[in-house]
This record gives C-alpha cells, sequence and structure tokens, in this order.
C-alpha cells in the first residue's frame, strides 16, 4: 500500500508526452501528498528506480527500444521494472490490453493491468482501492458514456478541477453538498472551494463560455 502517514512517490513510464502528463495530473489529483515524475523511455527510468525508492510505479509495455507488438519484449520490460523496484505497487498500463497478457503481468509482480481507453480518476481511485483489498486489479479497455470534456486556459488548475467536479455532479444534488465533497477530496474547506467556483464561474460568464450543467 501507498504510505498514508508520509509523502508517497511515484514514477509513470511512458513515451507519449500526453499520455505521461495526463497520468502525472491524475495521479497529483488522486494522491494528496506525493511527488509524481515521469520518463519516457528505459534508460531514463532506471536511472530513476535507481536513485529513489518509489511507492507506485505505472508502466506502459511498447517503450522505445522494445517491439510493441512482442508479447516477449513487453513482458521484459514489466519485468525489469518490477525487478528494479520490488517493493513499489506496479500498475501496467496499455492501449493494446487483453486478459491473456494481464495474468502474465500479474504473475511477474504487477499489482494491476488497465487499459488506456476509459481511464479516467474515478477508475484509478478504484484500482488503487482494488490493490489494497486484493492485491490486484484487472481492469480491460471500455468506452464510457463520458460528459464532453471542456478546458479553458484562463482558468487555474485548481478552478479547472471544481468547474470538472461541478459538471459531474449527480442529477439533483445540492450545491452544499457538493462544495462539501469537494473540500474532502482537495483538502479545503467548502467556503474556499465556493470561492473558486464563484471565481471560475465568472471567468467562463464573462467570456461567454460558461458550460452547460457547471
Amino acid at each position: 500500500m501507498i504510505p498514508a502517514e508520509q509523502t508517497s512517490r511515484a514514477l509513470v513510464i511512458e513515451d507519449q508526452d500526453l499520455m505521461r502528463l495526463a497520468l502525472i495530473h491524475e495521479l497529483k489529483a488522486v494522491l494528496k501528498d506525493c511527488i509524481v515524475q515521469g520518463a519516457a523511455t528505459w534508460e531514463s527510468a532506471s536511472r530513476l528506480l535507481k536513485d529513489h525508492d518509489f511507492d507506485l510505479v505505472i508502466i506502459d509495455p511498447g517503450l522505445p527500444g522494445f517491439d510493441p507488438t512482442s508479447p516477449l519484449d513487453r513482458l521484459t520490460v514489466v519485468k525489469e521494472v518490477v525487478e528494479a523496484c520490488p517493493n513499489a505497487l506496479h500498475i501496467v498500463v496499455t492501449g493494446s490490453d487483453t486478459p491473456e497478457e494481464g495474468e502474465k503481468c500479474r504473475r511477474l509482480g504487477a499489482n494491476a493491468y488497465v487499459g488506456k481507453t476509459g481511464l479516467d480518476r474515478d477508475t484509478l481511485i478504484s484500482i488503487l482501492q482494488n490493490i489494497s483489498e486484493t492485491g490486484f486489479s484487472l481492469s480491460l479497455s471500455e468506452v464510457k458514456e463520458r460528459t464532453p470534456e471542456f478546458y479553458y486556459s484562463g482558468l487555474t488548475p485548481r478552478e479547472q478541477e471544481i468547474i470538472d467536479f461541478m459538471r459531474r455532479r449527480p442529477r439533483g444534488a445540492k450545491r452544499r453538498e457538493i462544495y462539501e465533497q469537494m473540500g474532502d477530496q482537495f483538502g479545503i474547506d467548502p467556503y474556499t472551494v465556493e470561492k473558486y467556483y464563484k471565481q471560475a464561474r465568472a471567468k467562463l460568464i464573462k467570456n461567454g463560455l460558461f458550460p452547460k450543467g457547471a
């Protein structure tokens, strides 16, 4: 398990820049007190693994220097990462997921095997909970019905998170309840959440970009 009493350190090994940054962003939101590092190649990842002790490692087995279509190469990547950092939790994230490969990764010591399609923050939280409860989580790709994404460059990261959270709130939920839920998630009081929300709302209304449902 990721230690709750101290700062955790996570590593994302993913060669696609946008995917790596997205995973880092989601981990920072899920793990409240953490340091997240990224690596695009096995060479850079191996240096980090030698220099630091990580609590969590996310790995895409299709790294440069390995054949992403070769089952042997893909499992070699997973094996080397697990052996380089045996005390960490290891989550394999891939766009070419199969139940058979997931089982082989489990045997190599991975704690989760996850398809990229449909991977979001809620799924990541569920995966970490499953690992905590059972030691392994299998989550294959699925296309979910999702709220259209909305990003505006004028919002701060915290304002963007709060607007996103508000757009995903259950129908009929009271706004005060949502402020309290967001406060618990972000580690701030509900009145501060309300302030951030109103700031973001004012910016979007001013520019005629306020999304429906927020």
